[in-house]
């Protein structure tokens, strides 16, 4: 709620404050929990809606570190039961090497399994996949174990990859540019959930294999994977054959290694294996079908997305606080009692304790204790529903992504390949946990969150950009003419685009399941398709983020910038007035009817966003001429009217010019600053942190420059088109560096769970 914008009242939100004093908060708790690593167990009792963030996001981050530097937080622990989101991201995008533990304990177990099926095969019995064949062709029998190994891994090398070595003759360039290839980052963290799964010994695999996948991890060797031909049912079976071939030599398979430049290079297996003196495996029976059989792909890619999901969440949360301040609108919405006690869905509780908290010091935000409501007629009474309503929108969005955090953290610490080898029994368990259909779960949830997260961020951006509803910016969010300066139209436009796109991905994946493999695998998950699509959703709402970060950062600019516009016309009102009227007014006199005056120019300033600077600043002056008018008709004595009046003319006259001038000035000013920071001491500290990393480290200036030069001259020339601007956010954001920003400022604010 705005205070009330009339003549008896509170001038307008976009004059109203002079320029505040900086004040710096107090360091306080994290509201997403504790920043220390995740404990030395997963233990799921203590993930809470608050912490998850954090803890994974510090992990990645500190194993980022670790990475660069050589040095620094201890490696990820393959164990079997403590492998984390933030592990999986470390080794997956920053190259950390994981620890496997290699503990007598660990090794023990590992060989229990293999002497369970030891006896099985001894004693005549039949184990599926070892003596038998496979899936619907589980009917034939073999004793040929070795052989059966290789041919299932070889057989499921099916993808399809650019041909080695291949020059398309026929000239034509691509249709597409999508790579045929899964991202390395995907397959080594397959690896290292592969890894996690088979220390577990459950799986009648070797510790020898388990050593072999985890040099190739350590040498970065990482196998060139097909994108497609994985349903997700007998676990990814295709992609993890590809892993399995690198291992075992094949030459059919090729990975790619660091060359001798530090650029990524291709060679095949038996090359790369022979590089690094590693001795290709000959495997043993059931350990192809161990290493084939399971959800390591779905869940790790699953781990990707969970990060970057929750990460871009937390980003929404910021992004909606300051959209409150360049909306000027209320914080009320996100009061305690109305989320705590009123209606206390968890979620509900943490997305408006995040934004109050980001809120808190904010120069711009209505503050619920200081709202006016006397004399508000023709004021909005309450903000619109995108931010008034944003933490009951995003409160359910935050609970699935708990869910889906947690069903992936499950899934990490699994084992999930068939058969199964229980050495506390001796028995062979035949079954089913290769369905990945948990993942599929927690990925159609999450793309479905990341859908509603961009709408609701999409309408707080066309709200902002449109001046019927942005209470008092200029149309298209101008920071110069906006008969010439379109700014804003063009992002509204692209946001239109993705957001539709963004939408069309929440659609489900799993309700186009295939019956496959000789019926066999009748239902199957589908989960690294969704997870893929997923992958594909971040994508694009981490650039309608980017958008919307660039006109959070623009408006915030021209809120300063209103602001200071105020300022400048309190103090031409204070002059004009003794001026013109002097011999008419006293200064007591003066003094009132400058308050009166400047209430009516600011309201309409507010009403007149979307025309040109001298049409509004007429409009603006023509109240405030009648304010004068209406003031000097009620003095008791009617002498001197007809001068009075035309005094009034002439003032309204010379102080729209005046006001011209100086607002152009201050324009000038605004944007001779590339790099400047005009917003700060109006913004809260938590969103102050943000908009200074956009401003200052990526180097995204206010825009408007070459408008304002009329494109003429050395500052009219074209620059960086506004596309590159933006593109440098989404590049901090897909690289990861905005996230530290992010971990940071949530490090700054209270504990709320």
């Amino acid at each position: 709620m705005v205070p009330a914008l009339t003549a008896s009242a509170a001038p307008s939100a976009a004059f109203a404050a002079p320029l505040p004093t900086t004040t710096k908060s107090p360091l306080l708790l994290s509201t997403l929990g504790s920043m220390d690593p995740a404990p030395t167990r997963v233990d799921l009792r203590n993930f809470t809606l608050a912490t998850w963030h954090a803890v994974q996001a510090k992990r990645a981050l500190q194993q980022d570190g670790a990475a660069n530097s050589k040095a620094g937080s201890a490696a990820p622990l393959v164990d079997g039961a403590t492998l984390s989101v933030g592990d999986v991201v470390a080794v997956s995008r920053y190259a950390a090497t994981p620890e496997l533990d290699n503990s007598p304990e660990v090794r023990r177990r590992v060989q229990a399994s293999i002497d369970v099926l030891d006896r099985m095969l001894k004693s005549g019995e039949s184990v599926y996949g070892v003596a038998t064949g496979f899936g619907g062709s589980a009917d034939t029998r073999t004793t040929q174990f070795a052989a059966l190994q290789i041919s299932l891994v070889s057989g499921l090398q099916i993808g399809i990859l650019p041909v080695p070595g291949h020059v398309d003759a026929s000239g034509a360039l691509p249709l597409s540019d999508e790579p045929l290839s899964q991202p390395e980052a995907w397959v080594r963290g397959a690896m290292v959930v592969r890894l996690n799964s088979l220390v577990r010994g459950h799986s009648g695999v070797r510790f020898v294999v388990l050593e072999t996948m985890h040099k190739m991890l350590k040498y970065n060797i990482t196998p060139v994977v097909p994108l497609r031909s994985s349903i997700s049912a007998s676990g990814d079976l295709s992609p993890l054959s590809y892993i399995a071939g690198a291992m075992a030599g094949m030459p059919g398979v090729y990975v790619w290694v660091d060359g001798p430049d530090g650029r990524r290079m291709k060679m095949s297996s038996p090359e790369a294996l022979a590089k690094f003196h590693i001795e290709p495996l000959s495997y043993e029976p059931k350990e192809g079908l161990g290493l084939v059989n399971g959800t390591a792909y779905s869940a790790a890619v699953g781990a990707l997305v969970m990060h970057e999901s929750n990460m871009l969440a937390l980003l929404t949360q910021l992004t909606t606080a300051l959209a409150v301040e360049a909306d000027l609108a209320s914080d009320g919405s996100f009061a305690a009692f109305i989320h705590n006690e009123a209606r206390p869905h968890p979620g509900q509780i943490e997305a408006g304790a995040t934004v109050l908290a980001m809120l808190r010091g904010s120069k711009l935000a209505t503050h619920v204790e200081n709202e006016v409501h006397a004399d508000d007629d023709g004021v909005l009474r309450q903000d619109r529903y995108p931010l008034r309503c944003s933490p009951q929108w995003m409160g359910p969005l935050l609970e699935d992504l708990l869910a889906a955090s947690r069903s992936i953290t499950i899934e990490l610490n699994s084992t999930t390949d068939n058969p199964l080898c229980d050495a506390r029994t001796g028995h062979i368990a035949h079954q089913g946990n290769f369905m990945a259909s948990a993942v599929t779960s927690a990925m159609e949830k999450t793309r479905l969150a990341l859908a509603l997260l961009g709408k609701m961020t999409f309408q707080q951006m066309t709200e902002l950009i449109n001046p019927a509803m942005n209470r008092g910016l200029p149309a298209n969010l101008a920071a110069t003419d906006v008969s010439l300066d379109y700014f804003g139209k063009s992002c509204d436009i692209a946001m239109a685009a993705v957001t539709s796109e963004l939408q069309y991905l929440a659609s489900p994946v799993s309700t186009h399941v295939q019956a496959a493999e000789m019926g066999n695998q009748a239902i199957n998950s589908m989960a690294l398709v969704s997870a893929r699509y997923t992958v594909k959703a971040i994508e694009t709402f981490s650039q309608l983020l980017s958008w919307t970060l660039y006109l959070l950062c623009q408006a915030v600019d021209l809120r300063a910038m209103q602001r200071q516009t105020g300022e400048l016309v309190r103090v031409q009102l204070k002059d004009s007035l003794a001026s013109f009227f002097g011999k008419w007014l006293d200064e007591a006199e003066q003094a009132l009817l400058a308050k009166r005056v400047f209430a009516r120019i600011s309201r309409r300033f507010d009403e007149t966003g979307a025309l040109v600077l001298q049409s509004r600043m007429h409009e603006s002056y023509l109240q405030g001429a009648d304010e004068l008018s209406t003031y000097f008709a009620e003095l008791p004595s009617s002498a001197g009217n007809g001068e009075v009046l035309r005094t009034i003319m002439a003032w309204r006259k010379h102080s729209v010019a005046e006001m011209c001038e100086r607002h152009h000035a201050l324009t000038a000013e605004f944007l001779a600053d590339a790099n400047g920071t005009p917003a700060t001491p109006y913004l809260a500290p938590t969103t102050g942190v943000m908009y200074t990393y956009v401003r200052q480290t990526l180097g995204v200036p206010l825009a408007g420059r070459e408008h304002f030069a009329g494109f003429k001259g050395a500052a009219g020339q074209l620059g960086e088109n506004n596309g590159a601007q933006v593109s440098k956010i989404y590049r901090a954001i897909r690289s990861g560096e905005l996230y530290t920003v992010l971990v940071d400022i949530a490090s700054t604010l209270p504990q709320h769970a």
